[in-house]
């Protein structure tokens, strides 16, 4: 049995870019370039997160949701989940939490911070992301792994900067608009992916990369070039 621990952060980004890349990540061993993110964004979402902690936030703001904004960053491992048509391989999933919103009835809904554009397309990715989070949580590895009473829900407190000032102290302050998104936990979809996907697409050989994958056009300039055994 090969037991395969995945990222939410590759499932989010990496499948959907390139699931060339990912199969080469995680059966080869084949890692890419990692991407650099400028460090103001991580200081935006950790500021928003220090400021509030402990806060209900329907308090802060009526249009927040009514729940307390609980501090995790805590690694978390699902158990595994499995295929029967490939009883070879199993995922874990495995990642860091950023934080967590407890509800009036006791439940947990995982959360995240993004300083980003306010774009339904581009937010779904997270969804992904939050999916994985909630099922490690909700069924963990062992006992010694994180867990949380979970609810059928995930969020996102999306920051998007519009202005920009400066005062008289040359203090300067980033101005824009705070929304908490909201959205269905679809557990049985989140399973059925990796069972009927993810696993199926790294147990079988290497897929072809497309021909907009970038980091196969980049390849292309150096005389690279794909070919299936």
């Amino acid at each position: 049995m090969q037991t395969i621990f995945i990222s939410p952060s590759d499932l989010a980004f990496l499948y959907l870019e390139s699931p060339w890349g990912f199969h080469q990540k995680y059966r080869s061993g084949i890692k890419r370039p990692p991407l650099i993110l400028p460090k103001i964004f991580n200081v935006i979402d950790a500021s928003i997160k220090l400021k509030y902690l402990d806060e209900n936030m329907s308090r802060v703001c009526s249009d927040l949701p009514n729940g307390i904004l609980c501090s995790a960053d805590e690694w978390v491992k699902s158990k595994p989940i499995v295929n029967d048509k490939h009883p070879d391989f199993e995922v874990i999933i495995r990642g860091k939490i950023d934080g967590t919103l407890k509800n009036v009835d006791g439940t947990y809904t995982v959360i995240d911070f993004k300083t980003t554009e306010i774009n339904e397309e581009h937010l779904q990715k997270y969804i992904m992301q939050l999916s994985c989070y909630t099922y490690c949580v909700k069924y963990p590895n062992s006992s010694r792994d994180y867990k949380l009473p979970a609810s059928d829900k995930v969020g996102l407190f999306v920051f998007e900067p519009k202005e920009f000032s400066i005062d008289y102290n040359s203090k300067a302050s980033l101005r824009g608009k705070i929304v908490y998104k909201e959205y269905d936990y679809d557990e049985e979809k989140f399973v059925d992916y990796i069972r009927d996907t993810i696993i199926p697409l790294l147990a079988g050989d290497e897929p072809k990369p497309k021909e907009d994958d970038p980091l196969y056009v980049y390849l292309k300039q150096f005389g690279f070039e794909y070919t299936e055994e």
